[in-house]
């Protein structure tokens, strides 16, 4: 919860302040968590001798204030002053948004001469039109059938004269109407892309918080200031992973390890020292509170009388079972692991707020992987490609939404991984194996009555599953089926299996069978499952 509040001093009122001195201060390292960021930033300082206040200038309104903390060196911290409300904006003192207003500055200044071009060439066209209009008045005054011929062919002459210049000054006057036109055109496009340049420049907010130390000095000294928070923003990294499958005599699974990284602080971060951190410290870090569990039971309480509205009487009444109340139990559940696991990269690094999407490059692991083949009939028409590896590491893989698989340099797609604690073993599948086809049939019940046989308490139904090997090599093939059961002595359920299978109940999982081949290049094989279900007449089976 941010503080609500517009001031909050820590300090006396009646202390007197030599002075206010404003201080700049910049991000110098930054922990990102998988849902926030923990800032460091550093201001440094000189100051006489007595009380002053130093005012931090730079803290964007993102910084949550219950978390800040200020470690002092080279004077006595007194106090704190927060401001949220009324605080001074950002100063634009970034070179490169200067240059950039300038840009667009001396561009607005050359469309305003364009422009006023634009009048000047219109003010002529016009002056041109009336001029030509005077004339053409002129030529039709009844007062000049009066005059004599060498008048008449004097007056003819000027006005045949003045009549073509004002036509060529009107001409002029379009064309370079139409020259300024285009010229307002260029100058627009180019005024559009020094806004956007500014725009991928300055992406910072102005909008910034007011934090004002209180310090006191013996002797005149310098000091820093270190500022440590946690960003009320939305910024965040997540780890990416690219699998990459050699086959061969000797498989190797290879892991290249990256992260993706956005922050939207308010301010750009420019040559930080960048920790990332599977810590998130806005989640729980207690354990939850275990209540006690009071049960009782209660006489039920007396027939409760149904109204029959469609009758306009009294229906059945509703038989109500014994109550047993119970207390409420939180169903929040909380799993960790420990302090998590932090990587400190080994070079600064620079993010724009709001705009970069940046990804950088961890490490690469390696791990000697066993490739097999693994079919599920009920879901799949052909066989994937599994690797199982152990993670032999120190540390814990962690899960990632999309992660790339790759064999032999070939791209397959991708898909998320659960990711994998240090020292444990696990599977990550490669794409189909579109030679290695699978089957899966119900035996129709014209072939001896056989297939899925259903009376009023029983229900038969008889499986065939049929693999086909049609790649060139020799594959070892886990088959995984299941059979239903039943926690029910009423409903009894049996099963045969032609082969057996190599392992039932696979990983504890109830009724999950499974295969353990080996198919060889052009060998079929096959496997007959039949499932028996027998209950009690009058009963329904679900």
């Amino acid at each position: 919860m941010r503080f609500c509040f517009s001031l909050l001093a820590l300090l006396s009122a009646s202390a007197a302040w030599a002075d206010t001195i404003p201080v700049s201060s910049k991000v110098t390292e930054v922990t990102m968590y998988p849902d926030s960021a923990a800032i460091t930033r550093t201001a440094e300082f000189q100051i006489p001798a007595g009380k002053h206040r130093l005012v931090l200038q730079g803290v964007p309104d993102t910084a949550t204030l219950e978390t800040l903390r200020i470690d002092l060196t080279g004077a006595r911290q007194i106090g704190t002053v927060f401001r949220v409300e009324y605080a001074p904006p950002r100063e634009f003192n970034d070179p490169r948004v200067e240059e950039a207003e300038a840009r667009i500055d001396e561009i607005e200044q050359r469309i305003q001469t364009v422009k006023d071009d634009a009048t000047r060439a219109g003010l002529k066209g016009a002056a041109a039109e009336v001029s030509i209009g005077f004339l053409q008045q002129l030529g039709e005054n009844e007062g000049l059938a009066q005059a004599g011929p060498d008048a008449l062919r004097d007056i003819a002459q000027m006005i045949s004269v003045e009549a073509e210049s004002a036509g060529q000054v009107a001409l002029d006057a379009e064309i370079a109407t139409r020259q300024i036109e285009r010229q307002l055109l260029d100058l627009e496009e180019e005024l559009a892309a020094a806004e956007q340049m500014l725009e991928a420049i300055d992406l910072e907010t102005e909008d910034r918080l007011y934090i004002a130390v209180e310090v006191e000095a013996t002797e005149a000294t310098n000091g820093e200031i270190v500022l440590n928070y946690l960003d009320g923003g939305e910024s965040f990294w997540a780890p990416v992973y690219d699998f990459r499958l050699e086959t061969g005599d000797t498989p190797q699974l290879t892991i290249e390890r990256g992260a993706y990284l956005q922050q939207e602080t308010g301010e750009n971060w420019t040559d930080v020292t960048l920790i990332l951190s599977t810590v998130e410290p806005i989640g729980q870090i207690e354990p939850s509170k275990l209540r006690t569990q009071r049960r009782r039971v209660e006489e039920p309480g007396p027939e409760p009388v149904m109204l029959d509205s469609r009758a306009g009487g009294y229906g059945e009444p509703v038989v109500e079972v014994p109550v047993i109340i119970e207390e409420a139990v939180s169903r929040w559940v909380s799993d960790s692991d420990g302090p998590g696991v932090t990587y400190v990269y080994g070079e600064p690094v620079s993010i724009a707020s709001g705009a970069d999407i940046l990804r950088l490059e961890l490490d690469v692991l390696s791990e000697a992987g066993e490739i097999t083949a693994r079919a599920v009939p009920m879901r799949d028409e052909t066989a994937y490609r599994v690797v199982k590896f152990t993670n032999s590491t120190a540390e814990e893989l962690l899960s990632v939404e999309y992660a790339a698989r790759y064999i032999d340099g070939v791209f397959i797609g991708e898909q998320g991984f659960e990711g994998l604690a240090a020292g444990e073993e696990g599977e990550i599948g490669f794409g189909p194996i579109e030679g290695l086809q699978i089957r899966r049939d119900t035996l129709d019940q014209s072939e001896g009555g056989r297939g899925l046989i259903s009376r009023s308490n029983q229900q038969v139904q008889q499986v065939e599953i049929e693999i086909e090997n049609l790649t060139g090599e020799t594959w070892p093939l886990q088959l995984r089926d299941r059979v239903p059961y039943t926690e029910q002595e009423d409903l009894q359920i049996t099963w045969t299996a032609r082969p057996r299978p190599s392992e039932e109940n696979l990983d504890k999982r109830r009724g999950i069978l499974a295969w353990d081949l080996e198919i060889a290049p052009g060998e079929r094989r096959k496997i007959e499952l039949e499932t028996t279900l027998s209950w009690p007449e009058g009963m329904d089976l679900h």
